[in-house]
């Protein structure tokens, strides 16, 4: 069992909300946490690479379209005492829950199924499409409650993916150092123990990888300007290395 401790009030509304969110989705096959939980999440169950903390107040719930449609999520936040929010987002007693569906484009949009907002995340389609990997999770809260609950999440090359994407719409501190740390795991393990790197390889030539590292490489050659990568705790030296040793650069 992989294990966190709360060690603050807001660590405390990320495990509740975590916990929701895979608890009302356990029996879809259709959704994954992604956004930085799934980063952290990671890092717990492949704890032997370098890696930067980063703490996310929030949970991301990434769903299909299909999903979305029936409404199924709404119902279940809502019967569970959130409040929906500006369509996608849902609050209860400081517990936030994003909910997320696939983009058609290589970008972060705004759209509506079944007449509800919902953010649009590109790369969702292949972390929906690929096998998750399921973490028996433990959590305790600052007053040592103890909580456990079956978390699936995309494994590490789509997390990648989901996360370079994220910076075509906007590049921060955190987006780096998410990278930096799902890049650390790929480079720390051998692609067996992490469900396959084909980013390295021949298939980094084609669609949504493609795109994946055409993104990644443009981050490497542009990391000396980076304001994002410069207000972060990554090494820039290491994050380019990580990069260009790691995900094959796609023909010009």
């Amino acid at each position: 069992m992989a294990e966190d401790v709360s060690t603050s009030r807001a660590d405390d509304n990320a495990f509740r909300a975590l916990l929701d969110a895979s608890a009302i989705t356990a029996d879809l096959a259709d959704a994954r946490i992604v956004g930085g939980q799934m980063v952290n999440l990671l890092t717990l169950i492949y704890p032997n690479a370098p890696r930067i903390e980063r703490r996310t107040a929030d949970a991301d719930l990434g769903i299909s379209v299909d999903i979305a449609s029936a409404g199924t999520i709404h119902n279940r936040l809502v019967g569970a005492g959130y409040q929906a929010s500006s369509g996608n987002h849902y609050l209860r007693e400081g517990a936030e829950i994003d909910v997320l569906a696939p983009a058609r484009g290589g970008r972060f949009t705004s759209g509506e199924i079944s007449g509800r907002g919902i953010d649009l995340a590109p790369g969702l389609d292949l972390a929906l499409a690929s096998e998750p990997i399921e973490i028996e999770l433990g959590l305790t809260f600052l007053n040592t409650t103890f909580e456990s609950v079956i978390v699936r999440v995309p494994r590490v090359e789509v997390a990648v993916v989901l996360k370079a994407f994220a910076t075509r719409s906007r590049t921060e501190a955190k987006d780096i150092t998410d990278l930096y740390n799902l890049l650390s795991i790929a480079h720390s393990y051998d692609a067996r123990d992490i469900g396959g790197w084909a980013l390295a390889g021949d298939a980094a030539g084609r669609g949504t990888r493609l795109d994946c590292a055409r993104t990644l490489h443009a981050l490497a050659d542009t990391a000396s300007r980076s304001g994002a990568l410069r207000g972060s705790e990554v090494p820039t030296d290491e994050f380019v290395a990580l990069i260009r040793e790691n995900v094959a650069r796609p023909a010009r």
